[in-house]
C-alpha cells in the first residue's frame, strides 16, 4: 500500500470511528439493540382553550384532581404565555419553536388574510419536534388535533400517526385519544428494552365550550349554573374605554348569542366550561395511570399545557377573539422532570415563558442542539439554576378571525401590559393596581412615559424578530380594507 493510500485509509478509519461515536452518543450510548437507552421519555399533553386559572390548584371552582396532583410534583410555571391566542398559530409555535410570523401560520388555517387569500398549512420547510427526535432514535407518536393544514412531510417525524385534520380540528373523541395513547404506552410494559419515546397527545377539551352558545342562542341549564359565581370584571366592564373590536365581537360576531342574555346564561357558560375542563382532567388521569402501569413514570418528562385560553365570561366576553387579556394569552404549564434527570424539587416558578420555549427544552433534555427557534430552553430553570438573563417581558401576536383581520401585538412586563392595535384604540394596563384589566390607561397622561417605554421595547422586539407587524393591513368583518383612521 502506498504512503498516500495508507494515509487515506487511516484518515477514513478515524472518520468512521468518530461517526460511530457520534451515533452512539445520539442514541444514548447503545451498542446493541437490547441495550438500555438512558435518555428520558417525553409525554407532551396539550389541552385546547384552557386558561391559566382553569385548575383547581389555582381556583377551587374547577375540578381537576389529576392536574392538581401533577402540578404538585412539577415545576409549575405560574406565568406561561402563548405566542398567539388562537389554535393554529399557537400550535405552529408549540411544534416548531417559532413565532407565527415565522411559521407562516399567522391565523387559523383556512381563514382569510387581508388580501383575500386563505392562510395555508405549516410549511414543509420547518421541522416539527418529532422530526428532530425520530432521527435521533426516539419512538415518536402524534395523537389528536393537528390544526395546521395537511400534515404533509411532517408525518415523517412520527412512527405512530393519528393526526386529526378534519376541518382543521378533530374527528376523534378525547376518550378515543386516551385509548390510543394508552395502547402506545402499553407497548412499554412488555418486559424488553425499548428506545425512549416521545408521545404528543392533543386533546379537544375544553374547546367544546363552543357547543354552548357558539352557534345558537343558549338557554340556562340549572345543573350547570348551580353555585356558579360570575367574575368581578363581568359586572365592571362597560367597553367605554376599550377598543371597539371588543363590543363589536359581542354584538355581531361570535359572542352575539350572548348579547342581552340574563346572568343565568352566563353562569351556565361558566358551568359548561368547568365541565369540559373536568373532562380533560379525567382523560389526562387515565394516561398518567397507564404511564405508571408501564413502569415509565420515573423515566418520563411530562409537559402539560394548552394552546390558548378562554375569556370564561371575564369582561362580558366569551370564547376567544381580538383580545390580549390574560384569560386568552396565559395558560397552564407544568413540567415534571424525574429526579434521575436532575429536577431538584417541585415548586412554583414565576419566570415568564412563551410556548416557543417548549421545543428547545425537549431538545435539550434529549441531548440534541437546543438553539432552535425563537424561544429558549427551560432546562436550566427546571434543574434549579438561577438565570438573571431570563426575559423580563413577553410578546404575543394576533392576526385575524375568519376574514376579519385585526392585527395586534401585546407586550407584557411584570407590572404593565401594552396592546398595540394596528387600527383603532390601543390598550395599557397597570397589572399591579388593576389585575382585572378594567381601566385602560392608554389616554392617561400620567402613564405617558410608561406607554412610550413599552412601545419602544415592542418596536425593538419587532425589529429583532423581523416581525412584519407595521406592514400588515387590517379589514372589517366583511374583509374590506380598514385604514388606521377609519371607524371599525
Amino acid at each position: 500500500m502506498s504512503r498516500r493510500n495508507c494515509f487515506q485509509h487511516g484518515f477514513y478509519r478515524i472518520v468512521s470511528v468518530l461517526m460511530l461515536l457520534f451515533v452512539m452518543a445520539v442514541s444514548g450510548g447503545c451498542s446493541d439493540e437490547g441495550a438500555q437507552d438512558d435518555r428520558p421519555n417525553f409525554l407532551f399533553v396539550v389541552s385546547d382553550q384552557q386558561h391559566y386559572q382553569a385548575l383547581g390548584v389555582v381556583d377551587e371552582f374547577f375540578i381537576t384532581p389529576n392536574l392538581d396532583a401533577l402540578a404538585g410534583q412539577s415545576v409549575f410555571f405560574t406565568r406561561a404565555f402563548v405566542s398567539s391566542p388562537q389554535c393554529s398559530p399557537s400550535r405552529s409555535s408549540l411544534y416548531t419553536g417559532f413565532y407565527p410570523h415565522n411559521t407562516g401560520v399567522i391565523g387559523n388555517t383556512g381563514s382569510i388574510d387581508a388580501d383575500g387569500n386563505k392562510i395555508g398549512q405549516l410549511s414543509d420547510s420547518l421541522k416539527t419536534i418529532g422530526e428532530y427526535l425520530k432521527p435521533a432514535g426516539y419512538r415518536t407518536a402524534y395523537i389528536g388535533k393537528w390544526h395546521l393544514g395537511e400534515v404533509g412531510q411532517h408525518a415523517r417525524g412520527y412512527d405512530v400517526q393519528h393526526f386529526d385534520t378534519f376541518r382543521g380540528g378533530d374527528n376523534t373523541s378525547d376518550t378515543d385519544k386516551s385509548k390510543l395513547a394508552m395502547a402506545f404506552l402499553a407497548e412499554r410494559g412488555e418486559g424488553k428494552a425499548h428506545p425512549p419515546f416521545a408521545l404528543f397527545l392533543n386533546y379537544t377539551n375544553p374547546h367544546d365550550i363552543y357547543d354552548y352558545g357558539g352557534f345558537s342562542n343558549p338557554e340556562p341549564v340549572k345543573e350547570l349554573m348551580q353555585g356558579v359565581k360570575l367574575p368581578q370584571s363581568y359586572y365592571e366592564e362597560e367597553f367605554a374605554e376599550k377598543p371597539r373590536v371588543q363590543s363589536l365581537y359581542m354584538e355581531v360576531d361570535t359572542g352575539k348569542h350572548f348579547k342581552d342574555r340574563p346572568d343565568d346564561v352566563w353562569k351556565t357558560y361558566r358551568g359548561f366550561y368547568r365541565d369540559r375542563v373536568r373532562q380533560f382532567d379525567t382523560e389526562l388521569g387515565k394516561v398518567i395511570q397507564a404511564l405508571k402501569d408501564a413502569g415509565e413514570w420515573e423515566r418520563t418528562i411530562i409537559i402539560v399545557t394548552s394552546d390558548h385560553g378562554d375569556m370564561d365570561t371575564r369582561h362580558r366576553l366569551v370564547f376567544k377573539g381580538p383580545f390580549g387579556y390574560e384569560q386568552v394569552i396565559r395558560v397552564p404549564l407544568m413540567i415534571r422532570v424525574p429526579q434521575s434527570f436532575g429536577m431538584v424539587k417541585p415548586r412554583k416558578e414565576s419566570a415568564m415563558t412563551v410556548n416557543v420555549d417548549i421545543l428547545p427544552t425537549i431538545l435539550g433534555f434529549a441531548g440534541l442542539p437546543a438553539a432552535v427557534g425563537d424561544g429558549a430552553s427551560l432546562k436550566p430553570l427546571l434543574l434549579g439554576a438561577p438565570d438573571d438573563t431570563w426575559r423580563k417581558e413577553v410578546v404575543v401576536e394576533y392576526y385575524n378571525k375568519q376574514k376579519w383581520v385585526h392585527p395586534i401585538r401585546v407586550i407584557r412586563s411584570d407590572r404593565y401590559k401594552y396592546a398595540d392595535h394596528l387600527v383603532g384604540m390601543d390598550e395599557l394596563y397597570d397589572l399591579q393596581q388593576d389585575p382585572g384589566e378594567i381601566h385602560n390607561l392608554i389616554g392617561d397622561e400620567g402613564h405617558a412615559r410608561v406607554r412610550e417605554q413599552l412601545s419602544r421595547r415592542l418596536d425593538a422586539w419587532i425589529a429583532k424578530h423581523s416581525d412584519p407587524f407595521y406592514r400588515l393591513k387590517a379589514t372589517d368583518r366583511e374583509g374590506k380594507p380598514v385604514a388606521p383612521g377609519d371607524a371599525l
